[in-house]
C-alpha cells in the first residue's frame, strides 16, 4: 500500500507539473521556462517522498529506542505534534530551495545545448508530459467503464503521447529563448539551428 501511495504523491506532482507546462506554454513572455517549471513542480514529489521517509524511519527509531515498541499508537492526526510544524515547515522550504536549484540548473544546461541536441530533448520530454494525460485518460475511461478500455486507453496514450511529442519538436524554437551571452560553449549558429 505504501509503494503505491509514494507513486500516487510522484503523478500528482507530475500532473500538476504538465499543467504549469501547458500554462506555461500559452503564454508568450514566459514560454522559454515551461520546462522548468515543470521540472520543478515535479521535483516536489520525490522530494515529499524523502521527506515522508525519514519520518517514518524517525517514528520507527524512536519506537526502538525508547523499546515502546508500539508505532502503532502515532495516529495521522498526533504525527504532526509528534514531529512539530518546525519539520514540516523545514521540510517545505528545504523541497523548495531544492527544486528551484534543479530548475535553474536545468536551465542553465538545457539553455547551451545546440538546436538539434535541444530539439530531441524537449520532444521526449513533452512526449513525457503528454503520457501524464494519457494516464489521466485512462484511468477517467476506466471510471467510466468504457468498453474495450484497453484499447482505447492505448489509443489515447500513443495519440496524446504523439501529439505532445511532435508539436514539441515543430515548435522547439519558442521553448527556447534566445542565445546565452555569458559561459556557452555553442555559437549562436548552433544554438538557433
Amino acid at each position: 500500500m505504501l509503494p503505491l501511495l509514494f507513486l500516487m504523491i510522484v503523478f500528482l506532482f507530475m500532473l500538476v507539473g504538465a499543467v504549469a507546462f501547458l500554462i506555461c506554454v500559452l503564454i508568450p513572455q514566459v514560454r522559454r521556462y515551461a520546462l522548468s517549471t515543470a521540472l520543478w513542480c515535479a521535483t516536489w514529489g520525490p522530494c515529499s517522498i524523502a521527506l515522508m521517509t525519514l519520518a517514518g524511519l524517525a517514528v520507527v527509531a524512536d519506537a526502538f529506542i525508547t523499546k515502546s515498541g508500539d508505532v502503532q499508537s502515532f495516529h495521522s492526526a498526533r504525527l504532526l505534534s509528534v514531529f512539530g510544524w518546525e519539520y514540516l515547515i523545514a521540510g517545505t522550504l528545504f523541497t523548495a530551495v531544492a527544486a528551484t536549484v534543479a530548475a535553474w540548473l536545468h536551465q542553465l544546461v538545457v539553455r547551451r545545448f545546440t538546436f538539434a541536441l535541444f530539439r530531441l530533448y524537449a520532444t521526449a520530454v513533452v512526449a513525457g508530459i503528454g503520457s501524464v494525460f494519457g494516464w489521466c485518460l485512462s484511468w477517467w475511461m476506466l471510471s467510466r467503464e468504457t468498453p474495450y478500455v484497453w484499447v482505447w486507453s492505448l489509443l489515447g496514450m500513443l495519440a496524446l503521447v504523439a501529439g505532445f511529442g511532435t508539436a514539441a519538436y515543430k515548435s522547439a524554437r519558442g521553448l527556447r529563448g534566445e542565445a546565452p551571452t555569458t559561459f556557452t560553449w555553442v555559437s549562436a549558429e548552433e544554438f538557433t539551428g
